[in-house]
């Protein structure tokens, strides 16, 4: 049994004990190009808190919850590798991708949860991508999807990356909306200049955490391209819907001597109406 499949039968055997449910919207993909209109970026983005606790998500005024305390698990061993403290060094290891096998898994939700949970870290500072341009639920989300943002940037060469990188309301909590429709959006993720942008990241913000919430894996092959630049990958499963042979595909196609980590996702306690999350390492990430 190679490190994948242990990986995926661990997850199988936990996924009896442990659980979270996520209403996540249903996914619909378009090519349908809609007019940029551009905001004034400069202002910072007030995050409807009240409005994502009633969704389950994580905010400043749900720590010490079930929840906070779950992601204050699931990020620990991320920020270890993200910034080379973890039991060997990872490059980019602050560069995280956050991805599924399918779409509807909980990326998005995992994405958010995530940088809200490190954003409250008293000395870490997040910047979150919309990189999922087809449906791009996280900029809808927090209502940044009329900002110009990652296709502007990567079509315009007026726009400067410090255009797209908006404020927001967790001052330790930046974030670039997916910006607007474009009808080669797929071509953009794998673009030289989105090669450039991730080494610009990666070289510019060391002392960051850089979340990119990325299409799924198996829905088309940006997210795989996108993988390599990365240091950490995450791959949220649905448990108890999506196939383990479909988790292995999905993370056959990526390299596996990259830190890849797997978010259980959905799963439900048989003690009760209690819901959380797992978070596992596969073993080639050496931590």
């Amino acid at each position: 049994m190679n490190s994948i499949e242990k990986v995926v039968e661990l997850l199988r055997k936990n996924s009896a004990e442990i659980s979270r449910t996520v209403n996540v919207e249903n996914t619909k993909f378009t090519n349908e190009i809609i007019p940029k209109t551009i905001l004034d970026n400069k202002q910072k983005v007030k995050i409807d808190f009240d409005g994502l606790q009633d969704k389950g998500f994580i905010t400043p005024d749900t720590i010490g919850g079930e929840k906070s305390e779950e992601y204050r698990v699931i990020k620990r061993p991320i920020l270890r590798n993200a910034f080379g403290k973890g039991a060997v060094s990872i490059p980019n290891g602050n560069m995280i991708m956050i991805s599924s096998s399918l779409p509807g898994e909980g990326k998005t939700y995992t994405s958010l949860s995530l940088a809200m949970s490190i954003s409250l870290e008293l000395d870490t500072t997040v910047l979150l991508v919309d990189c999922d341009l087809i449906n791009p639920s996280l900029s809808r989300l927090l209502e940044v999807d009329e900002n110009i943002g990652l296709t502007d940037y990567l079509v315009d060469p007026a726009i400067a990356l410090e255009d797209v990188i908006l404020n927001t309301s967790i001052p330790q909590l930046r974030l670039i909306p997916s910006g607007a429709r474009h009808e080669q959006s797929n071509e953009l993720l794998t673009s030289t200049k989105m090669t450039d942008l991730i080494k610009e990241l990666s070289e510019r913000y060391t002392d960051r955490v850089v979340l990119f919430d990325t299409p799924p894996l198996l829905l088309a092959n940006q997210a795989r391209v996108m993988s390599q630049l990365m240091g950490q990958i995450i791959v949220v499963v649905e448990a108890e819907v999506t196939p383990q042979n479909i988790v292995k595909e999905a993370i056959d196609l990526l390299d596996h001597d990259k830190a890849i980590g797997i978010i259980l996702n959905k799963t439900r306690k048989l003690s009760g109406g209690n819901y959380y999350g797992a978070y596992h390492y596969n073993s080639s990430s050496k931590e």
